[in-house]
């Protein structure tokens, strides 16, 4: 080896020595990290601020995005009342057309109570009448058949007082009117109101149809007012609730049943001697006055 390698190889040991021996080294390797740890923080500080900006970001951006949540809330629930509020004007008519319909439907058993009602309402008035009716004394027509009358009271050979006879008759109901059909004698010398068939009655409320007597060929002479006794009460009918016939004799008997058809009460009275079985059964009521007479005195 030559010196001059031998000088070279010296001075690389030193270098090596001297390098060997250089421990501070080791230091600044922990001091690095120290520094970067530093460098770090630094670095650190700035993250922290662009985190802290950035969840300012995130906050303000989470506000955003919230507010623009509820506004897409608030604009999706616009619309969807907007089609609740079209179902509700389209369902409307439909509502109204079914409350229409249950007035319908109700309105059936609501028809029958009220024809049942109504129904009601009549027979009461019916009742109202009747009870009126009963309440309010009897209308009476009074229409006596005088020789029918005087003959059956002489055969009986009991007199009768005819104001007493037209009191018994109607005690109790209004009497309209009594009406005694009288035949009269053509006698120019004997006054009418003195004459045996009207006498009796003019004393009273008695209204006295007269008619002469007919005469015939063999000497008899008859008094008949069938025909204007029949008319007479028939026409009175309408305006009275009872007729009393006071006569037996059955040419009678056919006009009683066209009366009592038109709902009026027909009462019959007469003695027995001059009363006809027709007119016993065919009344609604017999009389026979030889049973009062004595009352009638």
């Amino acid at each position: 080896m030559t010196p001059d390698e031998r000088a070279t190889d010296a001075s690389e040991d030193r270098g090596r020595s001297s390098r060997g021996r250089s421990t501070p080294e080791p230091r600044v390797v922990s001091r690095r990290p120290a520094r970067g740890t530093e460098k770090s923080g630094k670095d650190e500080a700035p993250s922290t601020a662009e985190e802290s900006r950035g969840d300012a970001r995130s906050s303000n951006g989470g506000s955003e995005g919230g507010t623009r949540r509820r506004r897409r809330r608030t604009d999706s629930s616009s619309r969807s009342e907007a089609p609740t509020q079209a179902e509700a004007t389209t369902e409307a008519p439909s509502r109204l057309s079914s409350r229409s319909s249950e007035p319908t439907r109700r309105g059936e058993p609501l028809g029958d109570m009220a024809t049942e009602l109504r129904s009601v309402l009549e027979s009461l008035d019916d009742l109202n009448r009747r009870v009126a009716r009963m309440e309010r004394q009897q209308r009476l027509g009074v229409f006596v058949d005088v020789p029918n009358l005087i003959y059956g009271a002489e055969r009986s050979d009991e007199p009768i007082h005819m104001g007493k006879l037209l009191d018994m008759l109607s005690e109790g109901r209004e009497l309209i009117r009594a009406t005694a059909y009288s035949p009269v004698s053509d006698d120019p010398g004997e006054p009418v109101e003195r004459q045996k068939f009207v006498a009796p009655f003019v004393p009273f409320e008695y209204r006295i149809v007269t008619k002469p007597l007919k005469r015939f060929a063999d000497g008899s002479i008859k008094g008949n007012f069938d025909v204007e006794m029949a008319v007479d009460m028939v026409t009175m009918a309408e305006r009275l609730d009872v007729i009393c016939i006071v006569s037996g004799d059955a040419d009678f008997a056919r006009v009683v049943e066209v009366i009592q058809s038109r709902g009026v009460r027909v009462e019959v009275a007469a003695f027995a001697n001059s009363t006809s079985a027709e007119m016993r059964a065919i009344a609604d009521h017999y009389l026979e006055l030889g049973t009062v007479v004595r009352d009638l005195r």
